[in-house]
């Protein structure tokens, strides 16, 4: 009963250590996904005038989620009548929780939303590309941190696991 007890003991903590991991692992990719779905947001303002609504049904259609759920709540908030910067923070605060980005993460994608629907796509374009510089960058600097802290997260809930055993025996 005792070794059933350790098993299951060390078995959870580690469990919770890979599960640790794994959310740090997908900042990146979420990073990554943003980043695409923002070039297209780009090219559909920009080449194709393509009202917004519009422009995030496309992005609806070309993202993987949580960003597909993320855009298609901002295509329905727009066609009720909400004002685009309106709904994109309203939409961040609602559904942060669904992703694994960090809070610095998440300031640089709330400024997109003060210029977004208000200025003539020239200027959106200067601000798209700004913050698509901005999250480059700090994609660039996820990638390594996040590696490490998710091998981190993976052996320490092991160890953490083994310790527990150790103090209770």
């Amino acid at each position: 009963m005792i070794v059933f007890g350790c098993i299951v003991l060390i078995a959870g903590c580690g469990s919770m250590g890979l599960w640790l991991a794994q959310r740090v692992r997908r900042r990146p990719e979420e990073l990554r996904g943003f980043l695409v779905a923002l070039t297209l947001l780009e090219t559909e303002i920009v080449w194709g005038s393509t009202p917004l609504p519009e422009a995030f049904c496309v992005l609806k259609e070309r993202t993987s989620p949580p960003w597909q759920d993320f855009f298609s709540a901002l295509q329905l908030r727009l066609e009720r009548g909400e004002s685009a910067g309106k709904a994109w923070n309203e939409e961040i605060s609602l559904q942060r929780s669904r992703f694994c980005l960090k809070e610095e993460d998440w300031r640089v994608i709330r400024d997109i939303g003060r210029g977004l629907g208000r200025s003539d796509s020239q200027e959106q374009q200067k601000q798209l590309q700004l913050v698509l510089r901005q999250l480059s960058m700090l994609k660039d600097q996820v990638g390594l941190w996040s590696e490490k802290q998710a091998k981190m997260w993976s052996y320490l809930g092991f160890l953490c696991g083994v310790a527990g055993v150790l103090i209770l025996i």
